[in-house]
This record gives C-alpha cells, sequence and structure tokens, in this order.
C-alpha cells in the first residue's frame, strides 16, 4: 500500500509540473485489464511508435479496473511522460466503458483506439491517421476482410466465428463495412464525443456504427492483419464468453436490421402461402395425388396470415427506426448544447475574475 501511494503521490506532482499536450494532433487510446504479465512490453512499443511521429500525440491507457499489478506498472512506465495519461477506476466495468471514458479524456484532433498488444502491426495508427486525414471521414474501420486483410496466428473457429458473425451483421447494417466487430479504428474527435454511447462491453462497437449511420457520419475502412501472440493463442478465450458476445452481436445485428428480417420473412411466407394455395386449388380440379388434401389450401391461408403479420411487423420497424433516428439526434443536440452551456460558464468565470 505504501507503494502505491508513493508512486500515486510523484504521478499527480509531475503531472503538476509538466502539464500534458493543450491540443495534440491524435489521442491513442488503449484499455487495459489484468495485463501486469505483458502490459510493460506493450507500452514500450506503443512508445517506441509514438515517439517516431512528427505530430504531437497524447497516449491515453485505460485502466478498466484491474486487481493484478498492471496499474502500478503502467504508472512507473508513464509518469514521466507529459504527453501519457492513465484514466484509471477501481471496479472492472467492461471493454465499452473503458472506451467511452478514454473518448472523453482524449484532447487529439484525431482519436485512434487499438489493442495494447499492437496484435494490427506497429503502423495501423499512422495507417488509420492517414485515411482519416485523406477522406475526411468521421470513422474509419481496420478490417481483416477487406481486400488485403487477414488472420495470422488466429485459431480457425475464431476466424469462422467472426466472419460468419460479421457476414450478418454487414446484412443488417446500411454501411458497406465488412467488420463491424473489432476495437481497432480511428475517430475524427468532433464526431464521437457528440455520440451519447451507453454500452457498457464490446456491443459498443456495433452501438458506435448504428449511431454514426443515424446521423449520416462518413464511415470507411482500411485492409488490416491482426495477428495474435504465441501467449495470447495459449490464453485464447473462454467459450462462455465467446458465446455470450455471439449472442449479443447477433440480437444487436437483429435489431439494427428488424426491418429486412421481417419483409424477408414475410416474401418467404407470402411465396409458401401461394404455393400451398395453388398447388390446393389445381390438385382439388386435377387429381394431382392419389388422394385429395382439402386442407392444404387452409394451410396456405394460415401461412398467408402470417406472411401478413410480418408485413405489419415490418411496417412497424420503419416507425421506429425514424424514432430511433430522431432519438440519436437529439441525444447529439443535446451533447453539443451541454459542452456549449460549459464554455458559456467558463468564459463567464474569466470575466468575473478579470
Amino acid at each position: 500500500l505504501l507503494v502505491k501511494f508513493s508512486v500515486n503521490f510523484i504521478w499527480h506532482v509531475l503531472n503538476f509540473m509538466n502539464p500534458p499536450v493543450a491540443h495534440p494532433r491524435i489521442s491513442l487510446i488503449t484499455p487495459m485489464f489484468n495485463e501486469g504479465d505483458e502490459i510493460k512490453n506493450n507500452i514500450e512499443r506503443i512508445l517506441e511508435v509514438l515517439d517516431a511521429w512528427e505530430e504531437e500525440w497524447e497516449y491515453i491507457l485505460v485502466d478498466d479496473g484491474s486487481t493484478d499489478d498492471s496499474h502500478a506498472i503502467a504508472q512507473e512506465i508513464l509518469h514521466a511522460r507529459r504527453n501519457c495519461r492513465i484514466v484509471h477506476y477501481p471496479v472492472n466495468r467492461g471493454r465499452g466503458y473503458a472506451l467511452r471514458k478514454g473518448f472523453d479524456a482524449a484532447r487529439g484532433r484525431y482519436i485512434i483506439t487499438t489493442e495494447s498488444d499492437l496484435s494490427w502491426g506497429s503502423k495501423i495508427i499512422e495507417e488509420l491517421y492517414n485515411e482519416l486525414v485523406s477522406s475526411k471521414s468521421d470513422v474509419v474501420v481496420a478490417s481483416v476482410f477487406h481486400e488485403g486483410g487477414g488472420f495470422k496466428n488466429v485459431p480457425i473457429f475464431r476466424c469462422l466465428l467472426s466472419k460468419s458473425g460479421n457476414w450478418i451483421m454487414r446484412r443488417c447494417f446500411e454501411t458497406n463495412l465488412t467488420q463491424f466487430s473489432g476495437m481497432t479504428r480511428g475517430y475524427r474527435r468532433e464526431a464521437i464525443q457528440s455520440l451519447h454511447l451507453e454500452e457498457k462491453d464490446k456491443e459498443i462497437h456495433l452501438e458506435i456504427i448504428s449511431k454514426a449511420e443515424a446521423l449520416g457520419f462518413r464511415v470507411s475502412e482500411i485492409p488490416a492483419t491482426i495477428k495474435w501472440s504465441k501467449e495470447r493463442v495459449k490464453r485464447g478465450e473462454k467459450k462462455l464468453s465467446m458465446l455470450r458476445y455471439v449472442i449479443s452481436h447477433l440480437m444487436s445485428s437483429l435489431n439494427q436490421g428488424s426491418l429486412k428480417v421481417f419483409f424477408f420473412l414475410s416474401l418467404v411466407l407470402f411465396l409458401i402461402g401461394v404455393g400451398f394455395v395453388t398447388f390446393g386449388a389445381i390438385n382439388k380440379f386435377f387429381f394431382i395425388t392419389s388422394q385429395p388434401k382439402p386442407n392444404i389450401v387452409n394451410y396456405g391461408l394460415v401461412v398467408l396470415l402470417m406472411s401478413l403479420v410480418c408485413t405489419l411487423f415490418g411496417g412497424m420497424s420503419i416507425q421506429l427506426w425514424y424514432i430511433r433516428k430522431n432519438l440519436v439526434h437529439l441525444q447529439s443536440q443535446m451533447i453539443a448544447l451541454k459542452k456549449d452551456q460549459r464554455g458559456s460558464l467558463q468564459d463567464f468565470g474569466e470575466k468575473e475574475d478579470g
């Protein structure tokens, strides 16, 4: 406890004497949870990449309630760095919550989020930044499914799961992205900070794309390759945890694409119902089957009724889509209004001091 208190005290003193960069060009955010065995090497690799930049930058490491010595190790490495900060809270809240805290703390014009082990490669930060600047996009996604991207040393089951999941998501969302589930992305700060984000875990990746669609943001992607280290392959991921994320991502995708789902079901049921009714009517007069099928027309009518119900649900989905879109716009406007109010209060306080 004494060592931890001493490290925290030195950290705050150095931050006071050597304040962080006021207006960096980019902010790099990486979440961390119980990475004591690897975090030292990961941070050193990240700093090596960032130190090679000519632009002003800041590095924000979000400690998502680590219970091991990750926080102390990170502070020991970063305490002398004026452009590095650690956002820490005592309880593990999930990746989504960690990213939201990072977004709130970021001051850079552009924000890059990725994994601390740089499993997407050391050049991914620069590539995302260049795409943000050149394409003037609000969101840039690194995709392993884009032409030129891929997997290296990733278990085959995980690859197939990711590929099938993103295939479903691509059918549910409006954008032409090939990957929706990854954390490695770039954002224009004004765009990402204008979103009212609520998800606390990995579902935040879908929430961001969904709300960016609703606000008409420009979203693009670049090819990228993810490479797992030997330690990560050995560590793997609990199957129950993976199943939970698969189910939650699937439900979020179906909710996003409910209009397409209901109209597709309606079309399929309509064709089946028409087929049953047509076959039953023809069979009644021309005796196609050796025995009469008196109920087949009734079955067809029931299926047609189910098709009508799906159509009605599709119509309701359209109304809900417009309500949701307007709600996202309203939330964004409320965030902008709060920022304006804070700016006005600060200006008023400065005038009073003067």
